[in-house]
């Protein structure tokens, strides 16, 4: 077995690659060999198609995601806009609130209990690296009609892998809701959380902006990703277009 080497990868230009199964379409893997100089090597081209999903780069909506930064009416309460890991809003009185809110509509159709606990804990780490401390969850679930098969096979396993890594974690659940709607493809919901925090800065952290030198500062943002529909969710290399 040859090792498959950036060496190796310059030798050897017309190899085949599986760029297809890995969900990259054919101008995207042009792009990937055009950027190297030569083909990818096999942990490249897996790379880039990870990196280049919909999961992780939301190719097919940033064009509208990125209005929310655009369009937002300029305030002073917003500390911390669109772009970081989360947003920090001032609600007055040396204090700010961090809201995320994060759909795992692909991972959780294609694992459940894991692409669950997985949204839990994304956003988790997104408000700590603001320097902020998580104090509670808020659990609403999207899903598709209630007695289509899929939905049967997806739902437990997100209630379980939400409670499993929120519990471990010991945030309090606050409050949650179960909507089905048919208008969602079948089985495949808006998994949504919601996440307050409050916490003072850190020693050593850099101010936000328009922060006091000891402002005691809980953290803020608000980000929600697209909606469920068919064939439209790539995480990694899979589609769900049942």
């Amino acid at each position: 077995m040859t090792l498959d080497t950036v060496k190796h990868a310059a030798e050897t230009p017309e190899a085949d690659q599986p760029w297809a199964e890995l969900g990259l379409k054919s101008d995207e893997y042009a792009r990937v060999r055009e950027i190297l100089g030569r083909r990818p090597t096999g942990a490249e081209l897996a790379m880039y198609s990870v990196m280049w999903s919909e999961h992780c780069s939301y190719k097919s909506s940033k064009v509208h995601l990125r209005q929310f930064g655009q369009k937002v009416p300029a305030n002073d309460a917003m500390l911390v806009g669109i772009g970081e890991n989360a947003g920090v809003v001032d609600v007055g009185q040396g204090f700010a609130v961090t809201f995320k809110v994060e759909s795992h509509n692909h991972p959780s159709y294609v694992e459940p209990y894991q692409g669950a606990a997985t949204g839990v804990g994304g956003i988790v780490r997104d408000i700590i690296a603001m320097g902020a401390r998580p104090v509670a969850v808020v659990d609403p679930l999207r899903f598709g009609a209630a007695e289509h098969p899929d939905t049967k096979r997806v739902l437990p396993g997100v209630v379980a892998g939400i409670g499993g890594y929120g519990n471990c974690l010991g945030l309090p659940n606050i409050g949650g809701e179960r909507r089905h709607r048919r208008r969602l493809h079948p089985g495949l919901g808006n998994l949504r959380r919601r996440q307050t925090l409050e916490a003072p800065r850190r020693p050593g952290r850099r101010p936000l902006p328009g922060e006091a030198p000891h402002r005691v500062h809980p953290g803020g943002v608000r980000r929600e990703a697209g909606r469920g529909h068919p064939g439209s969710r790539r995480g990694g290399s899979v589609v769900c277009d049942q």
